[in-house]
């Protein structure tokens, strides 16, 4: 197992996380359960974790989310919520969170390399609540816009309500676009791969293949695999099936073009 940081490490990693963060905690301990994982408990049972402050900075973050895009008169209730969803889903969570490096300040029981992105999307939702908190109550929600503002998640929003189409989730263009050419949905198939404990599993998908409505074929789009491991299977699927849109839009939508036949 990883050896834990000692308490003056532990500081230090406090002091230069709240660089990275652009917010210095009154309340130091705030800091401290927010980056601590349930597997952190084996060896320091005495420990809070950050499932509390994750359930607060979830909340807040949907809040902050939810004004910015009311504030568009052009969005109706439904596009605003499938767009909510695409900017503060999991996935997204850990990307901000890998993008400060949040990984190397968590306080976990596993090795760093192994914590997964389920935990350090929980931790940077977990960072917004406790920056809400450890803020006066004036300024709680302005603090984590600031924070939230060092991942242009506003500009994304901005960009996004310009084409209607965006508003769509990935699977569901994807879907559009393939009617358009062969007037029937597509049918897609992957194949997984899976590693870890029941508890904590991941996946990636190896392969993903495309049935041509003309020949009944499987067709397999060469390179379109996952490149990292995902908490679920649906993530997964997220992230091929953008692979394969980008991938289809350079071929011309056309299978013909494949040259790899499964059966």
């Amino acid at each position: 197992m990883e050896q834990m940081p000692g308490t003056d490490d532990i500081k230090d990693d406090l002091s230069e996380l709240e660089k990275l963060i652009g917010h210095q905690f009154k309340d130091k301990a705030l800091l401290e359960e927010a980056i601590t994982a349930g597997s952190y408990l084996t060896e320091h049972p005495e420990s809070l974790t950050y499932q509390r402050l994750e359930f607060l900075g979830d909340r807040v973050i949907s809040l902050i989310l939810t004004e910015k895009l009311r504030a568009s008169e052009s969005l109706d209730e439904g596009k605003m919520t499938i767009l909510r969803s695409e900017l503060e889903n999991n996935q997204r969570m850990a990307e901000y969170g890998e993008e400060i490096g949040l990984r190397t300040y968590i306080r976990a029981g596993e090795k760093r390399e192994n914590i997964s992105s389920k935990v350090i999307a929980d931790v940077f939702e977990a960072l917004c609540g406790a920056i809400y908190l450890d803020s006066e109550e004036s300024v709680r929600m302005n603090e984590v816009k600031e924070f939230l503002q060092k991942f242009n998640i506003f500009e994304s929003i901005k960009q996004k309500m310009y084409t209607a189409e965006d508003f769509l989730p990935m699977r569901n263009q994807f879907e559009n676009k393939f009617r358009e050419r062969y007037r029937c949905n597509p049918e897609i198939e992957f194949t997984y791969r899976s590693s870890g404990e029941e508890h904590q599993k991941r996946w990636k998908i190896e392969t993903c293949s495309i049935k041509d409505p003309q020949t009944g074929e499987y067709i397999e789009l060469q390179g379109v695999k996952s490149d990292t491991w995902f908490t679920s299977k649906k993530d997964a699927e997220t992230d091929v099936i953008e692979q394969a849109y980008r991938y289809m839009e350079k071929k011309g939508w056309s299978l013909k073009q494949q040259l790899f036949y499964l059966r």
